[in-house]
């Protein structure tokens, strides 16, 4: 895997390299023991080298010095949000001080899947590449594999290390949010409801921290990590893991946690009446996910907790930025799209609504915005429409010219790319079907 390193500074090159090497070496995929490297880096030095890897490549990873004052990472977010078909390659930004991770906090609507310290770069980047190369099919451009992962299910198993949960929960949020399954919102909210009970699990399940013994070494000290590491000096329970299942569908997608601890009276706390404080050290992870969550449900003995989100249906995309100034139609139920035997001297963007495909009066498919695209096949073949398109709901087309679209791919030569990609896909799909 390539992944562009946006960044000028000669340390965190070697960093970021030893990273891979390690992570590389782990797996036996030096180069010479079986091909390429599983992941090496693109260095890239100014903002627009950058940019125009991301438009070309597309790639699934990328890492990003918001700190090199050479390089402002946070302009570099700015076109890449400005342009939603840009915004779905994962990102690991790198700080240095606390102002700067403020702001990267800051930056909701991006990939963002880890925020890691220089100081912390060495240590922290091997594992966080170990997560990514084992759940690389979430790290995705959406208009490609939206279609070929309707349902998606998987497993991680977590070591006693709170750091790394980012990771793995903003893996999940993104993908939902990409996919539009969940709003903006929602997305804050499923991060921040996985981490939580997460955390809980590894401190009072793996580590066995009492509530206790955290509250007391919290109030002195203030870092929980802290404590964690001291717990792991025993062997016994720097052995245990944390199993973290997921499994998604188009409308709801369920989590179960499960650690290896004694468990815990989740009774009092799921059961109480009384007003909860969200910021307590007890309790918070529980109370945060009733808040947040369709379903939660615990084992008699509190080491396995069920939680279950429900999932918007999509049903709108972002229009990318190069479309906008392009006739928007809208339509009711029932109206017609597109007349079999037409001519065909333009092609939609879906930005809205559902609608049906029908040949010779029968039903052959379902289009939506998770399709991006609609009447692409007669456009490129210069043909008459092949169906009927006919809308089932309310819904809002991007009308796109022939011309325009050309002139299109002439200004941003990547949606060329994006395109065959996108038709490549179909056929895959054709192809499953058959």
């Amino acid at each position: 895997m390539k992944v562009p390193f946006i960044n000028t500074s000669e340390e965190l090159d070697r960093a970021v390299d030893e990273a891979f090497r390690v992570t590389n070496q782990k797996h036996g995929e030096e180069k010479g023991a079986g091909g390429e490297l599983l992941f090496y880096s693109v260095p890239l030095r100014n903002s627009k080298e950058g940019i125009d890897y991301i438009n070309y490549q597309t790639p699934a990873l990328i890492i990003i010095n918001f700190s090199d004052g050479q390089i402002d990472g946070f302009a570099i977010m700015q076109q890449v949000v400005a342009d939603p078909w840009l915004n779905h390659g994962g990102i690991i930004a790198l700080y240095e001080d606390s102002s700067t991770l403020e702001k990267i906090d800051e930056l909701n609507d991006t990939n963002i899947i880890i925020s890691v310290a220089h100081y912390e770069l060495k240590d922290l980047l091997a594992r966080v590449l170990q997560v990514v190369r084992e759940n690389q099919q979430i790290l995705f451009q959406r208009a490609i594999h939206s279609g070929l992962m309707s349902n998606m299910s998987g497993k991680f198993f977590l070591a006693p290390d709170i750091s790394i949960i980012p990771c793995y929960t903003n893996l999940i949020a993104n993908y939902l949010y990409n996919l539009g399954l969940i709003s903006p919102e929602d997305k804050q909210r499923v991060g921040l409801s996985l981490a939580e009970l997460l955390i809980n699990a590894i401190e009072h399940g793996t580590c066995g921290i009492s509530y206790e013994e955290k509250s007391e070494f919290m109030e002195k000290h203030g870092a929980i990590h802290e404590l964690i590491k001291q717990k792991c000096s025993d062997p016994k329970i720097a052995a245990r893991t944390v199993t973290f299942q997921y499994e998604i569908s188009p409308t709801e997608s369920t989590y179960r946690i499960e650690d290896e601890g004694d468990g815990f009276d989740w009774r009092k706390y799921m059961n109480s009446e009384e007003p909860q404080d969200l910021l307590a050290f007890h309790g918070r992870g529980i109370m945060m996910t009733m808040n947040m969550v369709a379903k939660i449900g615990y084992n008699d003995k509190g080491n396995v907790v069920t939680i279950a989100i429900s999932h918007q249906q999509n049903t709108s995309n972002t229009v990318p930025l190069v479309f906008q100034d392009q006739e928007t139609v809208d339509f009711q139920p029932e109206d017609l799209v597109f007349k079999q035997g037409e001519e065909s001297n333009f092609l939609y963007y879906i930005a809205e609504g559902e609608y049906r495909v029908e040949v010779d009066d029968k039903q052959v498919a379902i289009i939506t915005p998770a399709d991006i695209l609609m009447g692409e096949m007669s456009f490129l073949l210069q043909e008459i429409r092949s169906a009927n398109v006919i809308a089932n709901t309310p819904g809002k087309l991007i009308k796109i010219s022939n011309i325009n679209f050309v002139n299109s791919i002439k200004e941003q030569p990547y949606f060329g790319l994006f395109l065959a990609k996108l038709l490549a896909q179909r056929l895959y799909n054709l192809a499953r079907i058959k």
